[in-house]
Order: structure tokens, then sequence, then C-alpha cells
């Protein structure tokens, strides 16, 4: 007979093993394991039909989903996926995914924390390894906030962390010191323990419409191909810490800015997991001011009680009124990357928005064109006066300047009369090749002031 101990707090499933081998005298995991087979009457039985975690679960006498929910980093690699995203973390019901998916470590090293180990002999009798100190990117003690320590030792976990006291390195000071006091990092490792929570996984095929809305309404590129737009992975590596993103994400560390990242920029797009539950919280992290808000967000839309037209309709509202919009057009004097500065908002969504008012961009870039065609769009809404003219006026073909007017409305004519209320730059009627040859009558005169 074993005898069973029940698991500590938050005691990750391999520690547990380990622990559970110690106490019974065994050498290694698979004696271990062999002893529990004999000790449930299961002797005999392939890997395949029962394995490690079952038995695990039925030496802390718990169900798998119990088991998986408390003791195992399941719910966080499984977190985010597009593989059987139905099925409950730890469910038995496709035991494949059981047999595939559990007893893994996140890492290839095991961290523990000193005053942790100290604490626990005080208060348990003995140390344990747990499960959130083994978080990718959690380089210190959430309860201490001192450096964790670690071991690449192999199968460390079958050792008690008591053993590794004064032997082991500690995380350099500074990249904990960086981490600590990084906002974005705090909010991964805040989604993180968010996702420890959930019975289910998210989705990715349910929850990548938000993700591609979001980061479009921020000006990232949210699909495949030529870059032409800002970039998600480029975000990242300039907000983390270098040598705490190298911990999470090595190659996203090392990237060349600038260039396409698959494994991170495609999570905004691709409908199966582009990569690890990690660079999905990497890029959340950017994304959503808190990550209440971000697994709120994602929760609605994993049920489906957000859909993403929900979403835009819920951003374009948060524009100024019509009037607003047409008044810092006014004040940027057209410039719609002037206005979009002011307001805060992405360029694309505001000149999407002032395009559809009927309020092209006119740029500043030096050119006299640029003049020219203010010039000629007050000629043509102003003064009245013909394409042709209007197109003298700016310079430009009739062609072009037929190109520009298309794309005004009604409040383009309000808005240059705002922009220039005295009239002082609107074109005044060009002089005739007869002008000082034929003196001017009254007549002429009238005809002139009525045009």
């Amino acid at each position: 007979m074993l005898v069973q101990p029940a698991p500590l707090p938050e005691e990750v499933d391999s520690g547990y093993l380990g622990r559970i081998m110690r106490i019974n005298g065994y050498l290694t995991p698979k004696e271990t394991r062999a002893a529990m087979e004999v000790h449930f009457g299961e002797e005999g039985r392939k890997r395949r039909d029962l394995n490690v975690h079952e038995l695990l679960c039925r030496m802390a006498a718990m169900s798998s989903e119990q088991f998986a929910q408390n003791h195992t980093t399941l719910p966080l690699r499984r977190g985010i996926t597009s593989y059987l995203p139905e099925l409950r973390h730890g469910s038995m019901e496709r035991s494949t995914v059981m047999r595939t998916t559990t007893m893994q470590s996140m890492l290839s090293v095991a961290f523990f924390c000193e005053e942790c180990v100290k604490a626990d002999i005080r208060f348990h009798g003995v140390s344990y390894w747990r499960r959130d100190h083994q978080t990718p990117g959690q380089l210190w003690c959430p309860k201490h906030c001192s450096a964790l320590h670690f071991t690449t030792t192999t199968e460390a976990f079958s050792c008690s962390p008591a053993q590794f006291l004064g032997q082991c390195e500690a995380v350099p000071r500074g990249w904990v010191q960086a981490a600590q006091g990084n906002p974005y990092v705090q909010r991964y490792l805040e989604l993180a323990a968010a996702l420890y929570e959930r019975e289910l996984p998210l989705s990715v095929p349910l929850i990548v419409p938000v993700l591609r809305a979001t980061a479009k309404s921020q000006g990232f590129q949210a699909h495949a191909g030529a870059v032409k737009a800002a970039l998600v992975s480029d975000r990242i590596q300039s907000v983390y810490p270098r040598e705490w993103l190298g911990t999470v994400f090595r190659e996203l560390a090392e990237r060349t800015p600038g260039s396409f990242m698959h494994q991170i920029d495609g999570a905004l797009y691709l409908r199966t997991s582009s990569s690890s539950v990690a660079a999905y919280l990497l890029v959340l992290g950017v994304l959503f001011d808190s990550p209440d808000e971000a697994i709120n967000q994602l929760d609605a839309a994993n049920s489906g009680r957000l859909q993403v037209a929900t979403l835009r309709e819920k951003r374009r509202h948060q524009l100024p009124s019509q009037d607003a919009l047409l008044q810092h057009y006014v004040n940027a004097a057209g410039v719609h990357s002037e206005v979009a500065k002011v307001l805060g908002r992405p360029i694309f969504v505001v000149k999407r928005v002032l395009t559809g008012l009927g309020l092209p961009n006119l740029p500043r870039n030096g050119s006299s064109e640029v003049s020219g065609r203010h010039a000629g769009l007050v000629s043509f809404y102003v003064s009245k006066r013909s394409v042709s003219e209007s197109a003298a006026a700016s310079g430009m073909s009739e062609r072009r300047f037929e190109s520009l007017i298309r794309g005004c409305g009604p409040n383009m004519a309000k808005a240059l009369v705002m922009m220039d209320p005295h009239g002082k730059l609107r074109p005044r009627p060009a002089k005739s090749t007869l002008a000082g040859r034929v003196p001017m009558t009254e007549a002429s005169m009238e005809i002139d002031a009525s045009a």
C-alpha cells in the first residue's frame, strides 16, 4: 500500500509525483508509476489507456478536472487554442488530449523561491514546487517579491526544492527590477493568472475577430503580406524589457525590427493557433489597457455575447460629433494626420470618417500643388467658378482636379469658409490678356461685379 499525501496549495503535478516518490521510498518516477498501478489494481495497462495524470488524480482523491485546474499548467498551456476549445481542462472525453498535454512543463528549468522553501519547511514540514513559479515570465516570487532561483537539473521536480538551497543561481536583479516596474509585464502576468482560473479554453476562431478589430483600430497591420502598417511585434519589442522578453519568447526578442513575424503578427488574423499562449498574452498586453478589459471582451466573444460589428460600432461612436469633427478639420487646415493627433485616434480611422463626411485630406508637404489645391477648391466651392477655371487656379490638370472634388461633399464649402472667414485667401478673377488695352466701362464693371 502506498502513502497518499494530499497535494499542497498550488503544487505542480510533476512536483507532486516527486513527493509521492520520496515519501514511499522509490528512486525514479517510472518505479513510482508502476507502484501506483499496482496500488490501484491497474498493473499491466498501457500508458495510452492509463496515464500518470489519472494515477495522480486517484492519489489526490480528486477528479481529473479538479486536479488539472489546480495542479497542472494545462489551463495556461491550453488557455487559448483552436484545437478542441470546447473541451474542459482535464476532461477525459478525449483521451488523446490528456495523454499528449498533461504532465508537461512550459520551461526547460525549474524555478523556486528560497523564502518560500524556508517558510514551507516551517509550516508544512516539507518544501514543494509551486505552479505559479513555473509560469514563463514570472521571474520573481509574487509573495516575497524576491528573485526566483532556478536549476537545470534533469528531473528536478523529483527532488525537494530544499535540496537546491544555496546551490542555484538567482535571476539577475536587473532583469527582475526592469520587469517589476513595467506595466506591460504586469498585464501579461495578470492575464496568465486569469487563464489559470478558467475551466475552458478561449477559442481562437471566436476571439480572433476581436483581436483583429482592436488591432486595426490602433493602426496595426492585421493581415498577411507586405508590411504596410505598424506591426504589433514591433510594439511588443519596444515596450517589454528585452531580457525579460527573451525568457518568454526568445525569437521575438532577437528579431529584426520591421520584419513580419508569423507567430506574433499572425495572432491578429489566423483562425488556427499561430503560436504558443505566451504569444497571445504578449499581444493582449499591448492591445488592451487592462487585463480585465481583455479577458471580459475575449470571454464575451468566446460565448457569443460580443460580435465584431458591435465592437466596431462602439469604437466608431467614440469619435466626436460631425460638427466637432468639422471644426477639428478646419483647425488642422484639412490635414487628416493633424486631426488624428488631436483626437488621439488611428489615422486610418480618422481618414475613413472624414472622407465619409466629404472632407478629403489636404496634406502639407511644402509643394505649390498643396496651396494650389486649396485655391482651386475655394474657386470651385466658394467663388462658384467652373471646373476648368478652378483647375487652372489649382495648377492641376482638369482630370486630377475632378478626382479631388469627387471626394468632397457639402461640408467642404462650409469648411473652406470657416478656414478663411475674411476671404483673404480666396482667388481673385484672373486678368484678361486684353487688360490694360481696353478701357473699363461702367457696363463692363457691372458685368464683372456680377460674375
